[in-house]
């Protein structure tokens, strides 16, 4: 289904009709726009994209998160082939490379390595905080595009650092200030709320725990212990002798549905369980639980599918009819695959905005647009917008509160939209949409 969208080019600051599947964009304003900086870089940075451009891709194709990623890299290539069945890019057709890392830093890092050195791929995309860490430095200093990592890292949001990176999973300064508020709107009456950590020991793991040891600071929120997740049965057992009144979920998938099964094997379900957002799938990561996961919560910005409030949104009714026009068997109701589309179709946002620039469809430009988009993604919650300027890298700010309901298999809303910007940025810095 084709609608129109508006663009505000940061470069143009005009108004450009398109014919699109997506929502309305405009960029941010004159005082808040990025310049990406092209003085460093290889001349390949400026130069005109014809012809073809790549996006190659770094995850694990093997392993026990393959079929995610699998389902993921399917999402980016349905939503870049329906963009390419109605006239690509100015012409430019998009295309997918996607190579196996087995969630291993030093092979991502070898294959953005020969990215880099072979010119193969115009832009990058990755999976996971470890690899983004491992080729993060390089990947700046070659004026790759990094776009939409799935990593929640805070210090590759530094602008000034690596302007060429943005990541797509709310940062954990965001993710883990809303669950601390989600958690405390839980327990209204408590004077101490407690919280026993249960951490996958990659860098994701890490990294989700820092954003919760950061955001409860000051609050009457404490952790009151932090349990490997290498064993899931030993964790379980540790965690019900901990009696915390919540249990967070510092995982990535499929760890999230591991978590919720061992506990019931074990005769534990903690007053609140609060899963990290990249479990955020109600099919997969709740439903093969039973009522063991009912009742639990994430805090989350994307339309999951399969939810019945979602059934007649306009959004979601144009997501699956674009898919299935270019992939008849596109897996519309599989989260992973959703999340895949939908981040192409940012990505894709970018391309346009930077076709439309003076100098054209460059590296350097689709750097500038991404770094200045602000876009009414329609597969997000509504309410809830991608930002970025001069002035944050965040991309999601506002996240709604979700709960696990066994008995229908969907969420329900917990509450109200929470706003982390305030708390983060100031409420000054705030306006805008963000």
């Amino acid at each position: 289904m084709k609608a129109k969208i508006t663009i505000v080019s940061a470069f143009l600051c005009v108004i450009t009709s398109l014919v699109f599947s997506g929502g309305t964009i405009a960029s941010a304003s004159t005082s808040s726009v990025y310049k990406i900086s092209t003085a460093n870089c290889p001349a390949t940075a400026t130069q005109k994209i014809t012809g073809t451009l790549t996006i190659g891709v770094s995850g694990p194709l093997s392993g026990p998160i393959a079929p995610f990623v699998d389902a993921y890299v399917q999402g980016i290539k349905d939503r870049y082939a329906y963009q390419n069945a109605n006239g690509g890019i100015g012409g430019v057709q998009l295309a997918v490379t996607a190579e196996d890392d087995q969630f291993n830093p030093a092979t991502t890092k070898s294959n953005f390595d020969g990215w880099i050195q072979s010119g193969a791929v115009q832009i990058a995309t990755l999976f996971g905080s470890g690899p983004l860490a491992a080729v993060a430095a390089d990947q700046n200093l070659a004026c790759l595009p990094l776009l939409m990592a799935s990593s929640s890292a805070d210090q590759y949001r530094d602008i000034k650092q690596y302007p060429w990176t943005t990541q797509f999973l709310p940062s954990n300064s965001v993710e883990e200030s809303a669950e601390v508020k989600l958690i405390q709107a839980t327990f209204p009456k408590n004077k101490v709320i407690t919280v026993a950590v249960a951490e996958d020991e990659t860098g994701s793991g890490a990294a989700y725990l820092a954003g919760m040891q950061a955001a409860v600071k000051g609050t009457n929120v404490r952790i009151k212990n932090i349990v490997p997740f290498t064993n899931a049965a030993t964790a379980a057992i540790t965690l019900k002798k901990d009696k915390a009144n919540a249990v967070f979920g510092a995982l990535v998938v499929p760890e999230c549905l591991q978590l919720t099964e061992a506990m019931a094997r074990v005769g534990y379900k903690p007053p609140l369980t609060v899963q990290a957002s990249n479990c955020g799938s109600a099919a997969l990561m709740f439903a093969p639980a039973g009522g063991a996961a009912n009742g639990q919560k994430l805090v989350f910005w994307e339309k999951d599918p399969g939810n019945p409030l979602y059934t007649n949104d306009p959004g979601w009714k144009a997501y699956v009819a674009d898919a299935t026009s270019v992939d008849p068997s596109a897996a519309v109701d599989n989260t992973y695959y959703e999340t895949g589309y939908m981040t192409a179709d940012m990505e894709v946002n970018s391309y346009l905005t930077a076709a439309a620039s003076p100098t054209g469809l460059t590296q350097a430009s689709i750097m500038q647009a991404a770094r200045n988009q602000n876009y009414q993604e329609p597969l997000f919650i509504n309410g809830l917008k991608w930002i970025m300027n001069a002035n944050e890298a965040y991309g999601i700010m506002k996240l709604q509160p979700l709960v696990y309901a066994s008995k229908t298999q969907s969420f329900n809303y917990d509450g109200k939209i929470i706003d982390t910007c305030p708390q983060i940025l100031g409420a000054k810095n705030c306006g805008g949409g963000l």
